[in-house]
């Protein structure tokens, strides 16, 4: 149960210095970064991490894609994924993969806790999530609370199905996401992590959490279409 972990960075040095020491041994970690200005490459090499430029252009979506591509061009059977702001402890993606792996599940999502939600994100943000998530479990059918976490396990079958149609580039990558892993008909789990608060300065500004509105009706739109053309 080989696992490759991302951590997609834009001027995370003072986190991923927190993160380094968290990191079970047996993950080898890709750092895909959003064109730094920081020491973020600079620890990164210090770790021996791999580290690579993201492609497609800016934003978090972008990160993640050019890591799926990286990803399956390697042999690791699971890819995770974290934010690399020290907000997701590493620690809970090993917990996951035995949770994935005994539910033989294809995706694994990481539910933060929502007590911790509210206190570091605010009402606001965790008002659109659980929205969002209630919405997209009644359309997807799944059971879902927490669909814009930053933790998530695929497995190579799933990254490989849902790489080809993913789009996003920025913040709206995890409605992304889910929609390619519902339309590929994949299984999908979910599973308790914690949350705390991050290092340094947050790029999800109040102008996002808005956005994050939209983005989720048009992946809704887009699933309910898809629903009556079939």
């Amino acid at each position: 149960m080989s696992l490759l972990l991302l951590l997609p960075t834009l001027n995370e040095e003072g986190a991923l210095r927190a993160l380094a020491d968290e990191i079970p041994a047996e993950f080898d970690v890709l750092i895909v970064d959003g064109h730094s200005t920081d020491k973020t490459k600079d620890v990164a090499l210090k770790y021996n991490w791999k580290f690579i430029t993201q492609r497609y252009g800016k934003g978090k979506g972008c990160a993640i894609r050019t890591a799926m591509e990286e990803f399956l061009n390697t042999n690791y059977d699971h890819l995770g994924i974290i934010d690399a702001d020290y907000s997701n402890d590493p620690k809970d993606v090993k917990r996951m993969l035995k949770v994935l792996e005994k539910n033989d599940f294809d995706v694994l999502l990481g539910s933060r806790d929502i007590i911790r939600q509210r206190e570091l994100l605010g009402w606001f943000s965790v008002f659109i999530n659980r929205f969002t998530s209630t919405v997209a479990s009644w359309v997807y059918g799944y059971k879902l609370t927490d669909i814009q976490t930053g933790c998530w396990v695929f497995t190579r079958n799933a990254a490989d199905k849902i790489l080809p149609n993913l789009i996003a580039n920025g913040f709206e990558i995890e409605y992304d996401l889910l929609y390619n892993i519902w339309k590929c008909g994949l299984s999908v789990g979910e599973n308790p992590v914690g949350f705390r608060e991050r290092i340094g300065e947050t790029k999800f500004s109040t102008h996002h959490r808005f956005k994050q509105i939209l983005h989720g009706l048009r992946y809704v739109y887009w699933s309910l279409k898809y629903l009556h053309e079939k």
